[in-house]
């Protein structure tokens, strides 16, 4: 409810949840890639430190990283999917009840054309 004690409605416009699906698959793939391209240059780079003594444990420490790292980002992509997959779903909802409304006011339109409403009830329903 408002502050003024009324009830707010929500506006729901089912081209833009889509546009927002789309945009965030986007966002997704871009990230998925991002990564890749830089995992494999860390890799790499962590691959020429070489085996001394002194860096093995530098590369095995960035290798951990990289891993928990990877860890995060596929964390943040599975989340970002499931955002996607429920703004699909709130427009087909309402689409759907877009499409209840149009029906019912239809039905209810072809009742009054044909008069078969009859007369209706007063206050309290006589």
């Amino acid at each position: 409810m408002s502050a003024s004690g009324k009830r707010s409605l929500m506006q729901v416009e089912p081209a833009r949840l889509v546009e927002l699906a789309a945009s965030s698959e986007s966002i997704l793939t871009s990230m998925r890639q991002d990564w890749a391209m830089a995992l494999a240059d860390l890799s790499e780079a962590c691959d020429g430190l070489g085996d001394a003594t002194g860096t093995a444990n530098l590369a095995a420490a960035y290798a951990d990283s990289l891993a928990d790292a990877g860890e995060v980002v596929a964390a943040l992509s599975g989340a970002l999917a499931l955002g996607i997959s429920g703004l699909v779903d709130a427009a087909q909802d309402a689409v759907r009840a877009d499409d209840a409304v149009a029906a019912e006011l239809d039905r209810a339109s072809h009742l009054l054309d044909e008069g078969t409403l009859g007369i209706m009830p007063g206050p309290g329903g006589r």
